[in-house]
């Protein structure tokens, strides 16, 4: 009986992770000042000699300078010394500029932008004209209420591995609503950042729809061996859109007034993908977006203060209501 083919989808994946696998494992033998000759590299990797030809041309093509041997034969590769100062990353720096290229918003720069400028600037502060300044010294970021992840290393390279191999996990996970955790399989299919916070997003095999877990709920991650196929229908930026934090399910229409003095500051941020703003005669500003969340989205307006009023819709409006009235009965005197 004829074996049926793989599908075309499949194969090029398969070919692809292989590519990738061997190419890194490539440049580390470089990188090591190994120079084995193209022959015995293809009979290493159990491959052609065409191929690996071809591999050295795309790390040529990434910006790592190939040499031949000393009478230019490319059949005996080296790594060229650099002037650019040897940077090697740790798993943890790894894991955090794929977090990081993962996660760039249209309003920053691109992925590639990203990189190459970070790439500049390592060497800038390595070199004499800027010894005097540090990296340390041009740039700091701090978000208002992050959470440390220091403690959770492993339960981010774990999903990240995941993600990109497309392997189901085992997961240890507590709410902090449960005395206990609970341990389920997840199908990773994407990291989250919002409100200084890290979450991967994916899909619990027994239920339906899409589950978000907080990275430092996670008690232990395990990756399985077993695959599992991408949603097609699942996109982070689509999540993107219908959340206004972590939650996306059941979008509403939320329309909002904010206070003249503090127009400007509602004006100048976007806060949400959907947003309309309207300027009134009063030189307040209306703030409209549809978004899901409504915990996420109350908890934002009350940070307002009185400085804004909720116009729509009544759910929301009475919630607010009644929280401010609970919030004045605490602070009586």
């Amino acid at each position: 009986m004829r074996a049926r083919p793989r599908t075309t989808k499949r194969t090029d994946g398969n070919r692809r992770e292989r590519q990738v696998v061997r190419i890194l494992a490539l440049l580390r033998l470089l990188v090591q000042g190994q120079t084995p000759t193209v022959h015995e590299l293809a009979a290493q990797f159990r491959t052609r000699r065409e191929t690996i030809y071809r591999d050295l041309r795309a790390l040529e093509d990434a910006g790592y300078p190939i040499a031949g041997d000393e009478h230019g034969r490319l059949s005996r590769p080296r790594l060229m010394p650099s002037p650019v100062p040897e940077m090697r990353f740790s798993r943890p720096e790894l894991d955090a500029l794929l977090l990081a290229a993962a996660q760039a918003q249209p309003a920053l720069p691109t992925a590639e932008s990203l990189s190459s400028a970070t790439f500049k600037l390592k060497t800038l502060a390595g070199s004499q004209e800027s010894s005097s300044i540090s990296l340390d010294e041009m740039f700091d970021a701090w978000i208002c209420g992050s959470k440390d992840y220091r403690l959770h290393e492993d339960h981010i390279a774990t999903p990240i591995e995941a993600i990109l191999r497309r392997r189901r996990c085992r997961v240890e996970y507590r709410t902090p609503s449960r005395p206990a955790s609970k341990t389920y399989d997840f199908d990773p299919f994407g990291l989250l950042c919002a409100g200084g916070g890290l979450y991967v997003v994916g899909r619990v095999p027994s239920h339906t729809g899409t589950t978000t877990l907080a990275i430092d709920r996670l008690r232990a991650v395990k990756l399985s061996a077993t695959k599992f196929d991408a949603d097609p229908a699942f996109s982070l930026q689509e999540c993107r859109r219908n959340a206004f934090g972590v939650a996306w399910n059941d979008p509403i229409d939320v329309v909002l007034r904010f206070r003249a003095d503090q127009a400007p500051y509602v004006r100048e941020r976007e806060w949400h993908p959907s947003q309309k703003l309207i300027d009134l005669p009063d030189g307040s500003v209306q703030l409209a977006f549809r978004a899901g969340g409504l915990f996420e989205i109350r908890r934002w307006i009350l940070g307002w203060g009185d400085a804004v009023e909720v116009l729509s819709p009544e759910e929301l409006r009475r919630s607010v209501q009644q929280i401010l009235t609970s919030a004045i009965s605490q602070y009586r005197i």
